[in-house]
């Protein structure tokens, strides 16, 4: 009974092992915020909305990627600006009683990345777009959905960024 023990585990073993040098050699990766800390040490930050829940994400990220956010703006280091959050939420269908029953909520932000007086990064608006439905008989519920849809809005900004980030930097 051991020795079928042993070589059901040394399968397992060999069959995992053999997986874990397939997916390296195909390139994949976990996605992260690794490289961005490669290829930035350093970053000041320009934040228009220096409280919100954006900057505070996006600040967070930059710290465990290991940037130093803490330089003055007008040094030669890379300058991150990020603008006011937009959010904007419109009715995408009705019910049947001429009611909005769909509605989209879009959340844009501008950002532009300048080293050197160079833009790396020229000021774009980042967006994210998401639906969700309206629930008449249930109003407290909605605006907890909204406000959830919202808050991982913000994090597939802060990680879009990141990733152009990464993309800028190399």
């Amino acid at each position: 009974m051991g020795s079928i023990y042993n070589g059901a585990s040394t399968i397992r073993i060999a069959l995992l092992l053999m997986l874990v040098l397939v997916l390296g050699s195909c390139g994949f990766a976990l996605r992260g915020s690794d490289a961005v800390a490669a290829n930035f040490r350093v970053l000041a930050l320009n934040l228009e909305q220096p409280n919100s829940d954006l900057a505070r994400l996006l600040e967070s990220s930059l710290e465990s990627a290991g940037v130093d956010t803490s330089p003055a703006l007008g040094t030669s280091v890379p300058t991150l600006s990020l603008g006011s959050e937009q959010v904007i939420s419109r009715p995408v269908t009705v019910n049947p009683r001429a009611r909005a029953a769909q509605y989209e909520i879009r959340l844009s932000v501008p950002v532009s990345l300048v080293s050197g007086g160079d833009f790396l990064i020229p000021r774009q608006d980042l967006m994210v777009e998401r639906r969700h439905f309206e629930d008449i008989a249930n109003i407290a519920g909605n605006r907890e959905e909204v406000e959830i849809i919202t808050a991982e809005m913000r994090r597939d900004l802060v990680n879009q960024l990141m990733r152009r980030l990464q993309a800028a930097g190399s």
